[in-house]
């Protein structure tokens, strides 16, 4: 036995800004892309050294049009840990609460004293990987009556109800002290 070369752990939690418009819905596409950055923000932005952020999101932004809300996947990136990341996906299920379920993935080098396994030689995870598309691959989200009445409210005379198809990742400042 090799031991544990990787582990793969799913959080899914509904989430709800603190502060939020009343009349912004979380349905309306713009606000959507606008909530998933200050959430991201709110996560990664404060981890930010002198030289360069330590976190990249969001990355591989890719809308998810095959369910019936707007709903996005994206990655988490480690810029000093090659060896972990994180996978998302994002959809609203009122106007003021997000539906997340996210992934993370993290492995070992693989790599033996005695020789035949070169030290540089990186775990296989697209297993890992797998059970993760797998995974949102068959998310079904049924919103309640009151939420599709929301849903409707929010999306009423929008021409282009889609998401971006390209979502940068954010970019983070260390937060400067004040000097007297």
């Amino acid at each position: 036995m090799t031991g544990k070369l990787g582990t793969t752990t799913m959080v899914i939690t509904i989430d709800r800004p603190d502060e939020i418009n009343p009349n912004i819905s979380l349905f309306h596409p713009r606000a959507f892309e606008q909530t998933i950055g200050d959430f991201l923000t709110f996560l990664r932005g404060d981890v930010v050294s002198s030289d360069m952020q330590e976190w990249h999101a969001p990355v591989q932004w890719q809308p998810i049009p095959r369910i019936n809300n707007i709903c996005a996947k994206f990655q988490i990136r480690s810029a000093y840990d090659a060896n972990r990341y994180e996978r998302w996906i994002v959809t609203p299920i009122s106007s003021t609460h997000l539906l997340s379920i996210s992934f993370k993935l993290s492995w070992n080098h693989v790599h033996h004293k005695m020789g035949g396994i070169n030290s540089e030689e990186q775990h296989d995870i697209s297993n890992m990987e797998q059970l993760c598309d797998d995974t949102i691959d068959s998310l079904e989200v049924k919103l309640s009556a009151k939420a599709l009445a929301q849903q409707q409210t929010a999306l009423a005379g929008l021409d282009d109800t889609s998401l971006v198809s390209d979502y940068p990742p954010l970019k983070w400042e260390q937060k400067k002290e004040l000097t007297l």
